[in-house]
């Protein structure tokens, strides 16, 4: 895969979070975590400036490279409509988290000039930190959410993987036919960042 190739993933990635934050910010249930969420949305979106001018620097058009992945988080909001807050809130802990590593990833594949412009990134803009006690409140006072919001995370995981197996798709050497293994990765990450919260991965 191509820096371009890359470039192209980590910006189409880094916009979804963007956007994921700022639609929670507008749906949460109180004006701390509005805010809270809007600067999230608003440092992720710094994210996606500063991918752009790394790819700049490096001669790659990202909007163009951006083009060919459009739509590709659309199935997994389609298939995945949360019915509460707290299953919301699961949701973007699981796919902001595994995106995060994603970019990481695909960021240590890139060359030297644009990995260390990019090593150093937040990816998640301190959603994990900030989620894991509302998540592990949420269980604490209700005893039939640690079970349900378990499941709810399994499911998203399982869609999340789908769809960067289907960005990877033709590039044998993010799989495990060619040793990385990216997806897998990923698995393992989400089950300590579940861990984090109490909940089963």
């Amino acid at each position: 895969m191509s820096d371009a190739q890359r470039l192209g993933l980590i910006g189409y990635f880094t916009l979804a979070m963007q956007q994921r934050l700022a639609k929670d910010a507008s749906l949460c249930p109180t004006v701390d975590q509005e805010i809270a969420l809007g600067q999230m949305s608003a440092r992720a979106w710094e994210n996606y400036e500063k991918v752009a001018q790394v790819s700049q620097n490096v001669g790659v058009e990202l909007p163009e490279e951006m083009k060919q992945y459009l739509g590709l988080t659309v199935q997994l909001e389609e298939r995945l409509r949360p019915t509460d807050w707290y299953e919301r809130l699961v949701k973007s802990y699981v796919t902001i988290g595994a995106m995060a590593d994603f970019n990481r990833s695909l960021t240590a594949g890139l060359s030297s000039q644009a990995q260390a412009e990019l090593s150093e990134v937040a990816w998640d803009c301190g959603q994990e930190g900030w989620a894991v006690p509302v998540i592990t409140q949420a269980c604490a006072t209700q005893v039939t959410v640690p079970a349900r919001l378990s499941l709810w995370g399994r499911r998203v995981l399982g869609d999340v993987r789908s769809t960067f197996r289907q960005a990877i798709v033709g590039y044998p050497e993010l799989t495990a036919e060619g040793g990385e293994d990216i997806p897998e990765a990923i698995k393992e990450h989400h089950r300590l960042r579940m861990e984090r919260t109490g909940l089963k991965a």
